[in-house]
């Protein structure tokens, strides 16, 4: 149905003004950090483990890895005793597993008891099997970087980041 006398050519012009939620994401997406490549995130967790290890050349670690549930962790938690010992790092007694699958890092109870530990100066690092314990995704993995930085300690990975 068409109103009588409308044309495009006889409609009023309109001008648009953004809204304040608009306003507020347009800042914040402007805001955003740049996309860290898989060599930058390997560079920024080796500079965190090589500064650690100056501190003390025999850090007390844990050892984590994420599985899908029912999935066997024993390989990837070998893989990660193994650097351990390779690099003759006292090991907290049992590893720490989460049966979650590839979820939010910040939603794995295993994972924040191991940071919890970090932050009490329980253990200095975190060893893994590879960043695709922890998450795929280069934000998440940055962050999480960043929050053990924060609590004092390391991440450990048997393998580099660009071999996901």
């Amino acid at each position: 149905m068409t109103s009588t006398g409308y044309t495009p050519a006889t409609a009023a012009y309109t001008r648009y003004e953004p809204t304040q939620t608009e306003t507020v994401l347009a800042r914040l997406c402007s805001r955003s950090r740049p996309q860290k490549t898989d060599a930058d995130l390997q560079a920024l967790r080796e500079a965190g483990l090589a500064a650690a290890i100056s501190r003390n050349p025999r850090p007390r670690i844990g050892i984590y890895t994420m599985v899908q549930a029912g999935q066997d962790p024993a390989v990837r938690l070998s893989v990660a005793r193994g650097l351990a010992v390779r690099n003759n790092w006292p090991v907290e007694q049992s590893p720490k597993v989460d049966f979650t699958g590839m979820t939010d890092p910040s939603t794995r109870p295993q994972l924040a008891r191991l940071l919890d530990a970090v932050e009490r100066g329980g253990i200095a690092g975190i060893a893994a099997m590879s960043r695709t314990d922890f998450t795929n995704l280069n934000d998440y993995y940055e962050d999480l970087l960043q929050q053990i930085h924060v609590r004092g300690g390391f991440l450990a990975l048997a393998t580099p980041e660009t071999d996901i």
